[in-house]
């Protein structure tokens, strides 16, 4: 039996996390779009009955563990990958990056800040329906819940850490993928796009609901 070394496990670990990456990148495609029906001039009312009908669907919920075990897989490869990293850089870079902005250098602190915000979310919404102490009127609860203009930013500032943290996930996964060169160029920019354009969706319909221009 051939042991794996510390090059191979890395591979791993990366393969790993692109996987779970690109499984969770679908995932908040549609919490978007279950999200945005709070947007639609009905009340709430197709937002509740969405919102009813996950919580009283079995399959959904089974789907709810799968984003679950890709959450922890993920976060914790990441971390596994951030300090492995660290610890083998025995000196720090020769030129400094001065102030400009590279995701592939903060991904740790991105995603320390997207666990945050992961936490936060879940505390206002998904624990008091795990507890069932979550208001039969979910789209009133959000709206109250995004009427503070703290939470407002807080999301605002989540959803741009996860805009950075797709950006360059993205860009890697196909790296570590293998996907051909005649493909990965229009690839990585479908999924850039899309890495910007899913978050920021996310973060309009707070500040919608914050400014009422939803008509909640």
């Amino acid at each position: 039996m051939k042991l794996a070394t510390p090059h191979t496990s890395s591979i791993s670990r990366k393969v790993i996390m692109a996987g779970t990456g690109l499984f969770l990148t679908l995932f908040l495609i549609v919490h978007l779009g279950l999200n945005a029906t709070i947007l639609a001039n009905d009340g709430g009312g197709l937002f509740d009955r969405t919102a009813d009908l996950l919580r009283h669907n079995w399959g959904l919920h089974g789907l709810e563990i799968l984003v679950w075990g890709g959450f922890i897989v993920h976060i914790w490869q990441g971390a596994s990958l951030t300090l492995g990293n660290q610890s083998k850089r025995s000196t720090p870079y020769a030129v400094s990056a001065g102030t400009s902005f590279d995701p592939a250098r903060w991904m740790g602190l991105l995603g320390a800040i997207v666990l945050a915000f992961l936490i936060l979310h879940l505390y206002q919404f998904w624990l008091p329906n795990l507890l069932g102490t979550a208001a039969a009127d979910l789209s009133a609860q959000m709206q109250s819940t995004m009427n503070q203009w703290w939470v407002v930013i807080i999301y605002g500032l989540g959803c741009l850490a996860v805009a950075a943290h797709l950006v360059h996930g993205w860009r890697s996964a196909m790296v570590t993928l293998g996907i051909a060169d005649r493909y990965r160029q229009w690839l990585t920019v479908a999924g850039t796009i899309l890495a910007i354009v899913v978050p920021l969706g996310l973060a309009a319909i707070p500040i919608a609901l914050f400014t009422s221009h939803a008509p909640l």
